[in-house]
């Protein structure tokens, strides 16, 4: 018997639906590149909701590339499918004023779910660096719309007073790095994020329940005490699996290597949803509030581990944001 997904209002904020929910299923989209077709983009996003999604989150590309079209898209979510979602803002390009500038367009649209990141160093530049007047950390970021949320905005001539300018309602999230080599920085760099105002994270990559385990042990020994959402995808062979862990430098456990065919096969999809749904149940005994997908460009993969989930009771619970 499958579950029905709830219903939140299109501008319910993260936090309240984490609240509504035992365990919330989410995915990530990308923006098409740009110059190329959209209606594939938005037949992805019809077609994770109707797998279950109760929220989508909606990415400003990767490596660098910082491709537009994540504010319309995810306006175009909210007001078109009538669910949340999370718009990624990037800060590695901006400068302060700038970054005011375009958190406005988000608060105009309606958009009340942002992922607070620094962005992605370009490709092939190592050594990069922000610009005069920018951030080279998210919790600036962070710290600049939690402003905005307060009523200060940054001095300019003519500019509202401080008991007269309008508050803005964002709810900030922060990226999450379980898996960060030095253990003390792990947990220095989200704990800086939340006091500087996040209020959720999403965790990169993640493959290993025990590497969430950990972190979440961090967060309650330094009193970190947001809701951090796990964010994964479905494998399919064992070739994938070591990119992925190459690409974003994560751990793949011996059991779900073992568990997938070493390349594609006809019961990889079959396989690989099974070894997710292990992962999924322990992830949730660990506290997770949910899952989140990074669909990519794996669609299939994402729906079928998004029909998995819901056929297995995961989305259990009840309640209305």
């Amino acid at each position: 018997m499958m579950t029905t997904p709830l219903h939140f209002r299109a501008d319910a904020k993260l936090t309240e639906v984490l609240s509504a929910r035992r365990f919330t299923l989410s995915a990530e989209v990308i923006p098409p590149r740009n110059g190329t077709e959209q209606a594939k983009v938005l037949s992805q996003i019809e077609t994770l909701i109707g797998a279950g999604a109760e929220f989508l989150a909606v990415t400003k590309g990767a490596g660098g590339s910082l491709r537009g079209g994540s504010l319309p898209i995810a306006q175009l979510i909210k007001e078109r499918y009538s669910v949340p979602c999370i718009a990624h803002f990037t800060c590695r390009d901006l400068t302060a004023p700038e970054v005011e500038n375009q958190l406005m367009d988000h608060h105009y649209f309606g958009i009340r779910n942002i992922l607070a990141l620094r962005g992605d160093p370009p490709d092939g530049q190592p050594d990069w660096k922000p610009r005069d007047g920018g951030y080279s950390y998210a919790y600036e970021l962070i710290r600049q719309i939690r402003d905005l949320n307060e009523g200060r905005y940054l001095p300019r001539p003519g500019g509202p007073t401080a008991d007269g300018a309008e508050r803005t309602d964002f709810c900030i999230g922060a990226a999450v790095y379980p898996e960060l080599p030095d253990e003390k920085q792990r947990i220095a760099f989200f704990k800086a994020k939340v006091e500087a105002g996040a209020e959720y994270g999403i965790t990169d990559m993640l493959f290993d329940s025990e590497a969430y385990a950990r972190f979440l042990d961090l967060c309650a020994k330094n009193g970190v005490n947001v809701p951090v959402l796990p964010g994964t995808r479905l494998l399919k062979t064992q070739k994938q699996a070591r990119r992925m862990a190459e690409k974003f430098r994560v751990s793949v456990p011996a059991d779900v290597l073992s568990g997938l065919p070493p390349e594609d096969s006809p019961d990889a999809v079959a396989r690989g949803v099974e070894l997710f749904m292990r992962l999924v149940e322990r992830l949730r005994r660990l506290g997770a509030p949910g899952i989140h997908l990074f669909v990519i460009s794996d669609t299939g993969g994402a729906t079928a581990a998004l029909t998995g989930l819901r056929q297995n009771h995961a989305g259990g619970g009840s309640g209305r944001a």
